[in-house]
């Protein structure tokens, strides 16, 4: 039996119309902005990028990958993107787009060695996420002709690969490392049309479509100022609507007198018992920190990134005597350092404050650090320890600022805790470390405020 070729035509062509009008899915288009002018001689704040995301919606249908092009198609979803997002490809192309318009750019794409990736990671000013918040796709999967047709000259039907459009809408977010917040958000959309079949189309199209949100980053007027001139962006960026805090029981901005006892003069193992009520553990949602009396009014202070944007906070006080709620009342991000307020001071608890001694330890002097380190069950505990180093203009997170440096063991859970001189005057108060992840434990490097400076930055006065 033989079917003539005047009967088989027509029938491919149908197969052919009807496969190709049910692939058919329209993409969304988008076009580069024009980049904006500055002067040359311009000095940008230096940004990095971290990484994308994606924000698409669990079942959302992209598009379509047809097979073959026209004789069948599936339907895509967020879980198809992704695998065809590669990071490395993305940070280049970040870098790349916007260092075409200026920006100055804390990358690492022409270093070498660890030393020189660190001290270039620290140099940025700005951080900057991406979100995919929307996706529109159309994929064609090119057969290899060369298997279909063997006798047929490769080099003019093509070797297969992936080829088709795409459209992204990418969601930005621009931390500020100095001041530790986010300062603008917004949106940018790229789109690609690719006509050349590829082995990895999809991910090469995903990257073009992202360099081309990336640079209409660059060309936002509101970014732009920012980043070359330190413009605040208009305050509407964040529309989302905030819900209403609780009323506040204290005015933030009240004014907060200190008494200073005489300093002591007395070794702490004397009095140790007492000086272990001046300190306090913090909670704030699931996690916990350290804090100290600072005031028989109920005035405690802790690091900021303990309480983070909690407004109220629970307290226990040492012995697990009292379990009560503060309020915040202010807070510096940059220092890492909040006031509190006991909401109501039981009669009968005893808030012992330290004496406050501002004049920094000497190096190799012997200082003690009260916290609750790790687990909250370990409230109260003190460590022994030295003071290796004064660090003045330090760099930590992106902000230079002044540091006692010293060996006292300190981990999680002690943040904001009391550092003590070896008479138990309060010299400082615990922030940061380095901690050891392979061994799980501390190494002996680790950060302390100095106590002055944590009381000017939340404007306490010393009498």
């Amino acid at each position: 039996m033989t079917l003539s070729y005047t009967k088989i035509i027509p029938f491919l062509i149908v197969v052919l119309t009807v496969g190709t009008l049910a692939a058919c899915a329209p993409v969304q288009k988008a076009e580069f902005m024009p980049s904006l002018d500055h002067p040359e001689d311009a000095h940008p704040a230096p940004i990095k990028f971290t990484k994308l995301k994606l924000k698409l919606p669990v079942g959302m249908e992209m598009g379509v990958h047809r097979h073959r092009c026209f004789l069948s198609f599936s339907e895509v979803g967020r879980h198809y993107l992704k695998g065809n997002i590669s990071q490395t490809l993305i940070g280049d192309s970040f870098v790349e787009a916007l260092d075409a318009q200026g920006y100055d750019l804390v990358s690492h794409l022409n270093i070498s060695f660890d030393e020189e990736i660190d001290a270039e990671s620290l140099r940025s000013e700005y951080k900057v996420s991406a979100k995919i918040i929307d996706a529109q796709i159309n994929v064609c999967e090119n057969p290899n002709w060369l298997f279909i047709f063997p006798v047929v000259d490769p080099l003019f039907l093509g070797t297969g690969g992936l080829s088709g459009k795409l459209f992204l809408k990418i969601e930005w977010g621009v931390w500020d490392n100095l001041r530790r917040k986010t300062v603008y958000k917004t949106t940018t959309e790229g789109y690609v049309h690719s006509k050349r079949a590829n082995l990895e189309g999809v991910t090469l199209m995903v990257n073009e479509a992202f360099a081309m949100a990336a640079h209409n980053l660059g060309a936002k007027k509101e970014f732009h100022d920012l980043i070359f001139y330190g413009t605040k962006p208009p305050q509407d960026w964040n529309k989302k609507k905030k819900r209403e805090s609780r009323p506040r029981i204290f005015d933030p901005q009240e004014r907060v007198v200190i008494s200073n006892p005489p300093l002591s003069k007395v070794m702490l193992s004397d009095h140790i018992e007492r000086t272990r009520r001046a300190a306090v553990m913090v909670q704030a949602g699931a996690g916990h920190g350290s804090g100290y009396f600072i005031s028989n009014e109920g005035h405690i202070i802790t690091n900021a990134h303990v309480i983070g944007d909690a407004m109220r906070v629970r307290v226990v006080t040492a012995g697990r005597k009292e379990k009560l709620i503060a309020e915040v009342l202010r807070k510096s991000v940059p220092r890492d350092v909040a006031l509190l307020k006991l909401e109501v001071v039981p009669e009968d608890l005893e808030i012992v404050t330290l004496p406050i001694k501002t004049a920094w330890p000497k190096v190799s002097a012997d200082i003690y650090a009260l916290g609750a380190p790790k687990n909250k069950r370990l409230q109260d505990t003190l460590s022994k320890g030295i003071v290796s180093a004064h660090r003045k203009n330090f760099r930590v997170f992106g902000t230079k600022m002044d540091f006692i440096q010293g060996d006292v063991q300190t981990i999680g859970g002690n943040s904001g805790g009391p550092l003590l001189d070896a008479h138990g005057n309060l010299v400082g108060m615990s922030v940061a470390g380095m901690y050891q992840f392979s061994t799980e434990s501390d190494s002996g490097l680790n950060l302390f405020i100095p106590i002055e400076d944590a009381l000017k930055h939340l404007k306490i006065e010393l009498e």
